[in-house]
């Protein structure tokens, strides 16, 4: 009997769970597409559009309340890119204030912006972001 045990036991240890594990090296793939279009855009300097947007955000992260319509393909000019800036909720806010302005004015983009930001984010666990943008009305006449 123990010499049955012993050897249930050894078999056991022999063909117990195992775990494969499979790695790739994957290198991303770089893809850019250029386009040489020239748009003509009409500009209305006469008067300025504004709009306001806001967030709220739990831990610094998970967005909570605001704003959630965006003018897509914002680019803001942030020269200095860290690892975390991923992070950071305030180029949303802004293209969502973006939004808030050109929307119902009859624009295509808005020309020169500027944006006023108020971050408040006293409590560890939460962020408050507001921003106001103006900017002039522009309309895109034509593309070639």
């Amino acid at each position: 009997m123990r010499f049955f045990f012993l050897a249930c036991l050894l078999s056991f240890s022999f063909i117990s769970c195992s775990s494969i594990h499979k790695s790739q090296l994957n290198e991303g793939v770089d893809v850019k597409i250029e386009a040489n279009l020239k748009a003509d855009i009409e500009v209305d300097t006469t008067r300025k559009l504004t709009g306001y947007a806001s967030g709220s955000y739990l831990f610094h992260l998970m967005r909570v309340s605001g704003d959630d319509k965006f003018l897509e393909d914002v680019e803001f000019n942030n020269k200095e890119k860290s690892f975390f800036s991923f992070l950071s909720k305030v180029d949303a806010v802004k293209a969502a204030a973006a939004y808030n302005a050109v929307a119902g004015s009859n624009s295509d983009i808005l020309v020169h912006p500027q944006y006023v930001i108020e971050e408040n984010h006293w409590n560890p666990f939460y962020k408050q972001i507001k921003v106001k943008v103006t900017g002039y009305p522009g309309r895109i006449v034509s593309i070639r």
